[in-house]
């Protein structure tokens, strides 16, 4: 990773910018207003402008495109950048499978998901991710994919 490229001023505008989209978000999930949503992806893009290697602007970017506003391609691309960032960190993993699986995508989606459940430490996403796998298994030997 190449952090030490960013200045430590340029972290911390993007830890602000961070923590601004994700207080826009907020308003998002109580307001219902999808504006909030769109000026919180435009926040990440603002951290990710003062800091390319942070991936959690990344993710996030990419969780709002994806279950927010529905922009499945653009999710995809931030989570897989998230992913090449910190590829040891497991959430970008489940969020982009589950957007391949609900995406009609399910060699891409059991490939993340298992990537997924060797990475993350056991607990309830790990059993659902666990679920998701299974039942893509089930829908394939039925010629359901």
């Amino acid at each position: 990773m190449t952090e030490n490229r960013t200045s430590l001023l340029g972290r911390l505008w993007a830890r602000w910018w961070h923590l601004w989209g994700l207080s826009l978000c907020y308003m998002g999930h109580t307001t219902h207003d999808r504006s909030f949503y769109r000026a919180g992806v435009g926040s990440f893009q603002r951290a990710t402008r003062c800091w390319p290697e942070f991936a959690p602007a990344y993710y996030r970017r990419g969780l709002i495109r994806g279950r927010e506003l529905g922009e499945y391609a653009a999710a995809i691309a931030d989570l897989e950048r998230a992913s090449a960032l910190l590829p040891e960190w497991p959430e970008p993993y489940l969020q982009r499978g589950l957007f391949h699986r609900f995406n009609g995508m399910p060699a891409q989606a059991l490939a993340d998901l298992r990537r997924f459940v060797e990475l993350a430490p056991e607990g309830y996403w790990r059993d659902e991710a666990g679920r998701q796998i299974a039942a893509i298994e089930a829908e394939s030997a039925g010629g359901m994919v």
